[in-house]
């Protein structure tokens, strides 16, 4: 699959996926500016870059940010990695692992080949694994190594399935993030380890403010996984939360 290239924000965009890309494009413009920075050089942690259109965004808006984004799909990290290094992009760190409650290794589902359009890729199988979709190992990290004795202005949780348990295993060291944004992913067989509600519960006792609505825009997913999402009953909801 060729590489293309764009403009985004006055930043050259490489992707390979034109519909996925064109997505991710509408939901960095419909992003909510619903805090303001204080710090100089505010923190942000982007866990589910994809090709890294939201740190493209967050650099026009912050240009003295300094992000850590993590993408565990090898075939977007690469990608990612081209928007970071081609643009010079200061103060941004790329991992290539998945966010999880545990580290090591994990599997990881869903379209995984040069071109694909990776959003739904999970290592929650009930979300990723699909008929004809694939699966590899990637390394997983915890995201509550990542939140201990530092402030983060910014956290953006999009990780297909994984929101509870991470935000769980995390919740000691939630009181150290100031604002932060959520999609939380479900369907009839993640309900018992993803829910919405039991997400609420803990953002609100870590003492954010939140609020909650349903998100899933037809360009949220790719068009031909609309006959999966109508058969398991697939939602997206968003969670703002500051404080």
């Amino acid at each position: 699959m060729a590489t293309h290239q764009t403009k985004f924000r006055g930043y050259k965009l490489f992707f390979e996926n034109q519909q996925a890309t064109d997505s991710m494009i509408r939901a960095a413009e419909d992003f909510p500016s619903f805090f303001s920075i204080e710090n100089e050089f505010p923190l942000i942690i982007d866990c589910g870059a994809n090709i890294g259109v939201s740190v493209l965004e967050w650099k026009y808006r912050w240009p003295t940010a300094k992000i850590i984004c993590f993408e565990p799909d090898p075939f977007a990290f690469k990608l990612l990695e081209a928007n970071i290094n081609k643009n010079d992009l200061p103060g941004v760190t790329a991992i290539r692992a998945a966010i999880s409650d545990q580290a090591g290794h994990s599997p990881l589902y869903g379209e995984l080949h040069p071109g694909a359009d990776g959003r739904g890729n999970s290592l929650r199988p009930e979300w990723g694994q699909r008929q004809g979709t694939l699966k590899t190992d990637v390394p997983c990290v915890k995201l509550a190594n990542y939140l201990k004795d530092q402030q983060v202005d910014f956290l953006k949780i999009d990780i297909e399935g994984m929101e509870e348990a991470v935000l769980k295993d995390a919740s000691p060291n939630l009181g150290n993030v100031q604002a932060a944004y959520i999609e939380v992913h479900g369907n009839n067989l993640l309900t018992k380890d993803n829910a919405c509600s039991r997400i609420e519960t803990i953002l609100i006792e870590a003492g954010f403010s939140i609020e909650s609505e349903p998100r899933f825009q037809r360009h949220a997913l790719p068009e031909y996984l609309r006959g999966w999402q109508q058969r398991t009953n697939a939602t997206q909801s968003q969670i703002i939360c500051w404080r």
